[in-house]
């Protein structure tokens, strides 16, 4: 008897019981919590790169809401129907992305109508939106298809953030069920707009980072301990091979400040003080304020001082100006000193870099050259041909008049190297200003590490400079040992002058 009960309530969803439950679920949600359901064959085939799960939960974060599921389930209306409808008994808001589009294989809607027992039928204000957009009012057009949802439907538009005008299509949410489209396109602007009106709490999770310079190895055991320690505390720990900084980041996340600030402060007592590193994941973010803050204290101030004086008036003009970028610690430090210049007289143009590749970089090289642009949101611009021709392409790179190309070099006596020959050629189209010059070794890092500037991986590889392949090798005075036929180097900013 209680065997058939259990199969009557599991699969069919006419009964009145599961109908009441369901429509008082959310009085029984005490915790924030969502699951979020990626729906596409694409996805599975890894035809298509699903970034939408990652976009939501940032966001879903900020509102205080954790999500504590991700699955990805094929194009089936039953895989649908019965994903949702488990989801939606286990977590506060349901999220799904995918399958609503017009063709034999957008399926969400059907899924979504199955499991809550619901019909589905053309929305009227979707039908308006459809027959305006398609010009077309004939049902049997596969465009429809995308106005035929569940009859309890809530249609949910979002806004434009700039124009402030109702996006096209909108979010549809049936119980605590809200789909989004899988597209980013379309995903992207429509969640960022509706995510604090639907999932908005007053809850909000307080999380500190610890970054170390040490492998797992060497904190597990205190990272254990802590953990028991703190029952309400989330700890997580996550090794990196592709940072130059730390090799390691500790997070330390709960409901409240005070119980995270002593949960830090148990697991820091545990572990050697000296593999913590004070490291800054942002440091073009508040720019100004960093950069003055450092010099009040730094033995270079004057140094540096006297550097930004110099950038500030060369950037003046800011579309005049182009800084020659190779991916080298000096011209990284420009771009940086540059973009602190600008931050702090307002100014809302963008730094010009040039890349002259007349040989071939590394990979690594590029890479970072790509990371720096991307980061600084460089006006960016590849030349490959003969200096001369390079520099007079230069003057009008991009329609802007280019007068003065920033060079990143420390010493006016080295005749080696583009820079220092375009450095020493009096007869060039464009004037050359060098902010560096007079700078050591030790204040370029001094400054670079306290700021936590990124730098190219080479640096620690054993090179001391950077430059295309065929001139630029390791340099044996950063060699300390040699295993196995293996060799292995200082970091770069450990050599002296």
């Amino acid at each position: 008897m209680i065997k058939n009960c259990k199969f009557i309530f599991r699969n069919f969803a006419t009964s009145n019981l599961q109908k009441m439950a369901l429509k008082n679920y959310k009085k029984t949600f005490d915790n924030h919590t969502a699951g979020l359901i990626i729906i596409g064959d694409e996805i599975l085939k890894a035809q298509v790169k699903d970034t939408n799960s990652n976009f939501m939960c940032s966001l879903l974060y900020e509102c205080g809401v954790k999500v504590e599921k991700i699955s990805v389930i094929k194009d089936d209306i039953d895989t649908i129907a019965n994903e949702i409808h488990e989801f939606s008994e286990r977590y506060k808001y349901v999220i799904t992305s995918g399958g609503i589009g017009p063709t034999h294989d957008d399926m969400t809607f059907d899924g979504l109508a199955k499991a809550f027992n619901d019909t589905l039928d053309y929305h009227p204000r979707l039908f308006e939106i459809i027959k305006k957009l398609y010009k077309t009012d004939d049902k049997s057009s596969p465009a429809f298809k995308m106005a035929n949802i569940p009859a309890s439907s809530v249609l949910n538009f979002g806004k434009n953030q700039q124009t402030g005008e109702l996006l096209t299509f909108p979010c549809v949410n049936v119980e605590n069920v809200y789909v989004f489209p899988g597209s980013p396109v379309y995903l992207e602007p429509l969640f960022k707009s509706l995510y604090k009106e639907l999932f908005k709490t007053s809850q909000s999770f307080v999380k500190s980072e610890l970054f170390i310079d040490a492998k797992e190895e060497l904190f597990a055991d205190a990272l254990t301990k802590v953990s028991k320690e703190f029952k309400d505390v989330a700890f997580g720990s996550y090794p990196v091979t592709d940072q130059c900084y730390y090799k390691a980041r500790v997070t330390i996340e709960s409901n409240n400040e005070n119980t995270t600030s002593k949960a830090k402060d148990r697991f820091c007592s545990l572990v050697c003080q000296k593999v913590f590193v004070n490291y800054d994941k942002s440091p073009e973010i508040d720019a100004v304020d960093k950069f003055y803050n450092l010099i009040k204290s730094c033995e270079y101030s004057d140094n540096y001082t006297a550097t930004i004086q110099d950038i500030k008036e060369i950037f003046s003009e800011p579309s005049e100006v182009a800084i020659a970028f190779d991916g080298s610690i000096e011209s990284t430090v420009l771009i940086h000193l540059a973009h602190v210049a600008l931050e702090q007289s307002k100014s809302s143009g963008k730094i010009n870099a040039v890349v002259f590749r007349n040989e071939e970089f590394y990979p690594e090289t590029d890479k970072y050259i790509e990371e720096i642009s991307n980061r600084y949101n460089l006006q960016i611009k590849n030349l490959s041909m003969p200096l001369k021709d390079a520099l007079e392409n230069l003057k009008t790179l991009d329609n802007k008049n280019i007068k003065i190309l920033l060079l990143g070099i420390k010493s006016k006596d080295k005749t080696t190297g583009i820079f220092h020959k375009l450095y020493s050629d009096s007869k060039l189209p464009i004037s050359i200003a060098c902010p560096l010059i007079g700078w050591t070794s030790e204040n370029l890092w001094a400054l670079a590490k306290s700021l936590s500037l990124p730098y190219c991986p080479l640096y620690d590889k054993g090179f001391s400079c950077i430059g295309d392949k065929t001139t630029t090798k390791p340099d044996s005075k950063l060699i300390i040992d040699k295993v196995e036929g293996r060799t292995i180097y200082l970091p770069a900013w450990k050599l002296q002058n």
